[in-house]
């Protein structure tokens, strides 16, 4: 089917949803500085502070499907895996197609990423959660290749108290006090603290986040401080396998890995210094210096592997974000800056006890250590942008980033695929290979150029095209089995095109992009269980978001796309040459639509369609998932200025559905299922 012939299908939700929203948006994302999202390039999303309130998201997919070309898929407990106009990412690298940011800081460093990271921000007490859905590598460098994701925290707000019980034994508790004088020194601390028994067996998991936002004047300097530290405790439980397993009343609520953990802390502290007006640039310019110290430590076991091995990694990094902004002339404006990163990353994978199955697999999968490497990672990277108003109606934005990675790799076990004490294993060797020390070095230079047409005060049209790209990961390069003693592996490329518009008024915003985005050099595992480049990846979509506010009482807002996403090269899997077929896991119509209705001023009410269509579990294009449509409604009661209650009941048809599916050789079908009808009850003061 061709992709744009069911295309009439994205406007229809459109017309049939929605949520009452604030037409003028801020974000940061895309400058580091606070910009109307009016001035900024197009494919830019934000939640806002409203937004996610009445969400109240017990898992950061529920609020991220609420955006066009966005479709994160969850995992058990609070783990996910990324999508923003690809298709659902897995694998080693698959963290390095998105940066996760909080307040404009990566969370992890490049190269040393994590395909769950989202779990150590604070989303949810977030003010806002921005998206770039396409290219971001020229302000932010790698790992943004297919889009990245800010979390936003305020330093300044009511104080608020909430308390929220859900199926499951679910507690999830919330505190935010500000203090100071909005004007003069002033913060605000954020604590969550959530326990969740889980709706499948052995499946639950306790977490808790801290944060703390200042800010104040020095002099002539403006000064903001933050930190986060979050503490995750999750019981894990794997995938139910079987065709329509997660169907069945029964399996659906089973955990085959019982003994399977996940245990992860962060804690991230920085501070920006700013100032308006210098020497040399002139009062029109602002300087903004950000360092900033992270440290993460995860365990967890790998259940989805023969043996059950543990994996514990660990990083650290200091670094600092810089720019200069200068106010040219009343048209033109450019900044310029200079970005570094030091990091320390380790990872040790051992197991325990003798692995239990085939001759094969207890022979190659030996207990003991199987990697224990430690990786140094320097970045270095110079960015110079422009935003210039050519005519009255036309404006360039352009620039791009020039940046260097460089990994230092020290493998602090034995060399080659031979056991922990240097025997070899039978039927040709062990199944992991370690490579012996080395260093790589990758540098890239990402340009970004952005065309806006303001066709009338209502109308404006845009047309982009860029080049991203990120570096391998460390898992990627070193992580190797079975033969591979070395991955010559370079960095992975995409170049995006886009054109777009929205129009907007007092009452709506609509906005829409087809895009085309080619990827080169993608990595892969391959078939004798390598990590190989050269493959490549074309995506085509269209996508189209809409709010509007009927009147005092009705308000609307939806948000779709529509896309194919295609392996272009060739690669036996099988038998089967997978060059033309399409992308697992990656569905063709995503769409999400809300219907507002503010009964008056203390109660409203909203109900929520939420719809993924069918898609491939595997790259022969041979099984499929089938889809699925989920309701959910959510209420709000004002009850006095300071006490509020909300009640959320999700997938109100109590729907069979699959959260994730794939389908491997060794399993078949396989799926995480998704949880039945749920009813969640909030109560919150302020004052």
């Amino acid at each position: 089917m061709s992709l744009y012939k069911p295309a009439w299908l994205l406007v229809l939700p459109a017309i049939i949803s929605a949520q009452a929203m604030a037409i003028e948006e801020i974000a940061v994302i895309a400058t580091r500085t606070a910009t109307a999202t009016s001035d900024l390039p197009g494919s830019i999303s934000v939640l806002d502070d409203d937004d996610l309130k009445q969400l109240s998201s017990v898992h950061i997919q529920q609020a991220m499907s609420q955006l066009p070309g966005v479709n994160y898929q969850r995992g058990n407990g609070q783990e996910s895996l990324p999508s923003i106009r690809s298709a659902v990412l897995t694998g080693a690298g698959a963290c390095g197609n998105v940066l996760v940011l909080e307040e404009a800081i990566p969370v992890r460093g490049s190269g040393l990423c994590n395909v769950n990271e989202l779990f150590d921000t604070h989303s949810e007490q977030a003010q806002s959660i921005e998206v770039v859905r396409g290219a971001n590598t020229a302000f932010y460098g790698s790992n943004a290749l297919l889009g990245s994701i800010n979390i936003r925290l305020a330093a300044e707000g009511t104080n608020q108290f909430s308390l929220e019980l859900g199926e499951n034994d679910y507690v999830r508790a919330k505190a935010a006090l500000s203090y100071g004088k909005p004007d003069e020194s002033h913060g605000r601390i954020y604590v969550t603290v959530a326990e969740d028994g889980g709706y499948r067996d052995d499946s639950g998991y306790q977490q808790q986040k801290f944060s703390w936002r200042h800010q104040m004047s020095f002099q002539d300097w403006e000064l903001a401080l933050g930190a986060t530290a979050t503490y995750l405790d999750q019981e894990t439980a794997g995938f139910v396998v079987g065709l329509d397993s997660y169907r069945d009343p029964v399996l659906r609520k089973q955990n085959l890995d019982p003994e399977a953990f996940r245990k992860s802390e962060s804690i991230r502290a920085w501070a920006t210094f700013s100032r308006d007006g210098n020497t040399f640039f002139g009062e029109q310019s602002r300087l903004q210096i950000t360092p900033y110290v992270r440290s993460t430590e995860m365990d967890f076991l790998q259940h989805f592997l023969p043996g059950d091995p543990l994996e514990q990694n660990e990083q650290s990094a200091l670094g600092w974000q810089t720019s200069l902004t200068t106010k040219v002339s009343e048209s033109l404006n450019w900044s310029m800056g200079f970005d570094a990163e030091f990091a320390d990353g380790k990872l040790l994978q051992t197991q325990d006890q003798a692995t239990r199955g085939s001759a094969f697999l207890r022979v190659t999968i030996p207990a003991g250590t199987h990697y224990d490497y430690q990786v140094d990672v320097q970045q270095l990277a110079v960015f110079a942008h422009t935003n210039w108003q050519l005519a009255d109606r036309w404006q360039v934005i352009a620039g791009g980033r020039l940046e260097s990675i460089e990994y230092q790799y020290d493998n602090r076990a034995l060399d080659g695929r031979t056991r922990d004490d240097g025997t070899t294993c039978g039927f040709g060797g062990c199944r992991y290979s370690r490579p012996a020390d080395r260093d790589d070095d990758f540098t890239h230079l990402s340009p970004k150029f952005e065309l806006q047409y303001e066709a009338s005060p209502n109308w404006r049209w845009h047309i982009a095209i860029a080049d991203a790209y990120r570096a391998p990961q460390a898992t990627e390069l070193y992580r190797l089995q079975r033969a591979q003693t070395q991955a010559n592996l370079d960095e992975v490329s995409a170049t995006h095109f886009e054109v777009g518009g929205d129009w907007s008024n007092t009452q709506t915003q609509l906005a829409f992009a087809a895009y085309q985005i080619n990827q080169r050099n993608v990595i892969i595992r391959d078939s004798d269980f390598f990590n190989v480049d050269g493959q490549r990846i074309d995506s085509t979509g269209f996508e189209v978001s809409l709010r509007h506010q009927f009147n005092d009482h009705w308000s609307m807002r939806a948000a779709s796309s529509i896309a194919e996403h295609k392996y272009d090269s060739d690669q036996l899997i099988g038998d089967v040459n997978i060059r033309g077929k399409l992308v697992d896991t990656a569905p063709k119509f995503i769409a999400n639509a809300a219907l507002d209705w503010r009964i008056n001023s203390s109660l409203s009410a909203q109900v929520e369609l939420q719809h993924t269509s069918k898609y491939y579990l595997d790259p022969q294009n041979e099984h499929q998932y089938p889809g699925h449509t989920l309701i959910n409604l959510r209420g709000q009661y004002q009850i006095n200025d300071h006490w509020s209650a909300a009640l959320r009941l999700l997938n109100l048809s109590d729907r069979l559905y699959a959260e994730r599916a794939d389908f491997t050789s060794f399993t078949d079908e396989r799926y995480f299922p998704g949880e039945p009808r749920s009813l969640f009850a909030e109560l919150k003061w302020q004052y």
